[in-house]
This record gives C-alpha cells, structure tokens and sequence, in this order.
C-alpha cells in the first residue's frame, strides 16, 4: 500500500505514538490514494456564519454547495476558530499559532487606537501562503484580510494576487466604500469602472435591498476573482484562500435574491438569507470550477466561518453568539474535503481547530512541519482516515483570550471567565449547550483548568490591540452580561 508523506508530518510524535499511527494507517483503507504531487488547497473562510445556519447542521435554508464539502469529506462537529471576532481569528488561521503570541489578541477596528499599538500580523511571522510559496505554490487571496491597519501588516506584499479589502466590513456595492474601504486589485485601489459597473454614487440602498440593475454584488466579485485564478493556475499547485466577508454586516443583497425569500416575516433575517444564498451560489462557483478542470482527487478544500453567528444567525443548538465565549462564540461550521483521501460523508467528534489549517496544508503538500515554526495547530490527515486511532484526539486542551474574557477546553470539560474572577464550567460531552454549570459540583476540576489556563496566559506577551477606553468600548461590555461564579481558590479541595 502506497503511503502519503502528509501521514508522517506536522506533529511531534513520541516513538510510541509514531509507531502506533504508522501501524494504524497500514490497516487503515482510505478511499483511494491521493495523488503524488502537492494538491492544491482552497480554503473558504467565511464571515459571521452561525453554526445552524448551514443545511447539514439543521439550518432553516438549503446551502446545498457548502453541504456537498461536508457530504464529499468530514464535517467536524466540535470545529473551533481561535477567537469570537473577526480579526484575530484569521491570524490564528493564517499562522498555525495563537495570535496572542504576536500580541494580536483584538480587532484592529472599528474604534480608533492608541497611534502606537501595532494592530495585525508582524510581517516577522510567516502566515501560510508564505509557507506555501515556499513549496512552489501560487497563492491568492480573494475578500477580506483584516490582518492589520499598518501598510507592511497589509497583505498586499505576502500573496501573488490579491482582490479585496482590509478593513473589517465593506459595503457589498464598492461604489460606496471609497475613499476609506476601497476594493484592492494587488496594490492598487480599483476605480469604479474597473471594480463595479459606472454605477453614481448617489445610488441608494433601500433597508438593505439593492435595486435591480444596481452595480455587481461584492460576493459575487470576488467569487470570480477566485475563479480567474484557478482558470489561470491549473495546471499547477495553487492556494486560493477565499474569505468571503459575507454574511457579516451591513446586511444588504440584490433585490433578485430577497425576494426568494419573500415568506421570511423578519425583514433583516430576510436579507441574511439571501446574502447566505449568494455566499453558498459562490461556493458551487469555485466548486465548479475545480470538476471542470478535474482537480477533484488534486484539491484540498476547506470551509469555515472566522467566528459564531451574530445577529439573525442562529447558532443552534449551541449557547452565545460571536464575541462571546459561550460555545455559539467559538464553535463554528466546519468541513474539509479531498476526494480519494478523505472518506466521504464522515463525521469528526473530536475538537479541531483552525490552527490546524497551516500544518494540515503543509503536510499535504509533502513536507514536514519543524519544531521551530512553534505551531500550535495539528496535522489533521491521520485522524480521517477510516477506523484510524480513534482514541486519539488533535488536541487535549485548546485556549481562547478577547480581552478580560478567556475559556479552555480541556478535553470535554470547559471554564470560562469574563474577568478572572468569575468562572463557569460544563462538561461538553453531556451539554454542549452549556446548560449546567459544575462550577460549585466539580471545584477540582475547575482549579485544574484554571490553572492550565493561567499558565497559558502567563507565556503570552502584551496585547498590541488594547481598546482606546475615550473613544470605543471595552471587551468586558461586549454583549450581555451571563451568569458566572466565583471560583474557589486554587488551594481548596
């Protein structure tokens, strides 16, 4: 049986773990074997999705091509992003790190900062398409950065080609974005007839509804930028990184796609219906694109969302919404598939991250992952194989930090506190509704997370993205207040 080199790189095995796994993948059958040059890789990471807001998760609306990544591959149902907002969210995707460990623990905007807090991702750390051009791949990015507010934190200069914007929302007609949010094409901010039709500014948009005959809708922009660059990269090994800023705000969508939607009763569950429809449309684009030139079995697919839902996204059966440390804040929508690798309509239980992105890429495209990139991630290829380590989990603890807030995941118990006094904690296995809190059943237990979780903090160096407190809110008034309670000290049995 022909073994795939990504099987053997992208973790630190002990010999035992190593010999165990290696025995496991000789008995395992995949579906097929994957081809001997690198794959390509496509990672769709979408904007404020909620985790029921998908059709293989129960949402109310059918994403039929989002569903088929998860129906051609593995859905993970306990899939976690970094952070509850946006921003550090995607460096920790980016980098295979924890962004506090760069000192990106917030978001850059909206609210103006302190002129010397360096908000983003130190051009020092490498993020993926650097790890990738390394390997020989063309890499683009196609929608929202978000990486940072610095010219060198822009990432303009770190991909081959680039069609998007910065910030961390845009209006889904270019048109009004400018001067302060333009649409880039690499470098260069586009005019109006080169990234929209010659539409006047003074066009309106009426509760979020564009007209008929109004410019291009931004989604279905940068779903044919994305397509370009496969057309023109086929014949070799590609990244085509996709964050679509759809579904996040403002909530608006072509009249065309609202009026799907017409026995909606609320106006702007209305609009985030038809803004998810055109983002799923986009998927089966790109989709498409891939079984036209047949790189089905030679293409790495990835989808997620950077945080939980917010609002009028339903995060069922999950408990809090993006910002939150609540399971809705953290757990997303998540699903990857590489036909004739991955088995078809598996389902993964155990806790993923996206950390795990970079060394799954990585090791996909055949090379090792050394010690000295300090990767918190995991490659994930040997646990989907079928019948393949069961036992075995990615990750024991995952941690998360937005300002005064923070929460581990210790295997499948789960503390989390607003301001490092107040804890709660729930056993994921049973509640992943986080329903009942232990805090005052299970004390042992939550001084042990509370001490793993110290110890986390305590190597992290000093936020970059403090909160200007004169002009913006501090995280600590993110959202509404939930019950905690005081957890006894560490000392007490």
């Amino acid at each position: 049986m022909y073994i795939h080199r990504f099987f053997l790189h992208g973790r630190r095995f002990s010999v035992q773990r190593f010999s165990s796994l290696f025995i496991a993948i000789l008995l395992c059958c995949c579906a097929g074997s994957a081809r001997a040059t690198s794959p390509n890789v496509i990672i769709f990471f979408v904007d404020d999705l909620g985790y029921g807001d998908v059709g293989y998760q129960g949402g109310d609306m059918p994403t039929p091509h989002i569903d088929s990544i998860a129906n051609n591959g593995v859905q993970f149902t306990d899939g976690y992003v970094t952070c509850p907002v946006c921003a550090p969210s995607r460096a920790g995707l980016l980098t295979g790190r924890y962004q506090q460990r760069f000192g990106f623990g917030d978001n850059p905007g909206p609210y103006q900062r302190e002129k010397s807090a360096h908000i983003g991702i130190p051009p020092t750390e490498p993020i993926l398409s650097d790890r990738l051009q390394a390997l020989g791949y063309t890499t683009g990015l196609f929608g929202k950065t978000h990486d940072g507010i610095a010219e060198e934190q822009m990432a303009f200069s770190r991909w081959d080609e680039f069609f998007g914007f910065n910030n961390g929302a845009s209006n889904y007609l270019a048109d009004l974005n400018r001067p302060h949010n333009p649409i880039f094409r690499n470098r260069t901010p586009l005019q109006k007839s080169q990234s929209r039709q010659n539409t006047p500014r003074t066009e309106l948009i009426d509760n979020g509804v564009i007209p008929s005959g109004a410019s291009d809708y931004l989604t279905d922009s940068i779903g044919d930028a994305a397509v370009r660059f496969i057309d023109a990269n086929k014949q070799k090994p590609f990244l085509c990184y996709v964050p679509f800023n759809a579904i996040h705000g403002p909530f608006q969508a072509p009249q065309r796609l609202v009026q799907r939607f017409h026995d909606e009763p609320n106006q702007k569950r209305r609009l985030v219906k038809a803004m998810l429809h055109a983002l799923d449309q986009n998927v089966g684009k790109i989709l498409k694109c891939v079984r036209n030139h047949r790189l089905q079995e030679q293409t790495l697919i990835i989808f997620l969302s950077d945080n939980g839902g917010h609002d009028h996204s339903p995060n069922t059966p999950l408990r809090g919404q993006k910002g939150t440390m609540w399971e809705g804040g953290i757990r997303v929508p998540f699903c990857m598939q590489w036909q004739g690798v991955i088995p078809a309509a598996s389902i993964y239980h155990f806790p993923v991250s996206s950390l795990d992105i970079l060394p799954t890429a990585v090791a996909a495209a055949g090379a090792a992952v050394p010690p000295k990139w300090n990767l918190d991630g995991v490659n994930l290829l040997p646990y989907l194989c079928k019948k393949t380590i069961a036992k075995e989990r990615p990750h024991n603890e995952l941690y998360w930090s937005l300002g005064t807030r923070m929460a581990i995941r210790d295997l499948d118990y789960k503390l989390a506190t607003d301001d490092g006094k107040m804890y709660r904690l729930f056993d994921l296995a049973t509640d992943n509704g986080e329903k009942t809190n232990l805090i005052e059943s299970k004390p042992a237990v939550a001084n042990r997370l509370r001490e793993k979780l110290d110890i986390w903090k305590d190597t992290l160096p000093p936020n970059n993205a403090g909160w200007n407190p004169a002009i913006g809110p501090k995280r600590t008034d993110f959202g509404t207040p939930q019950p905690y309670h005081q957890l006894p000290p560490a000392s007490s049995p």
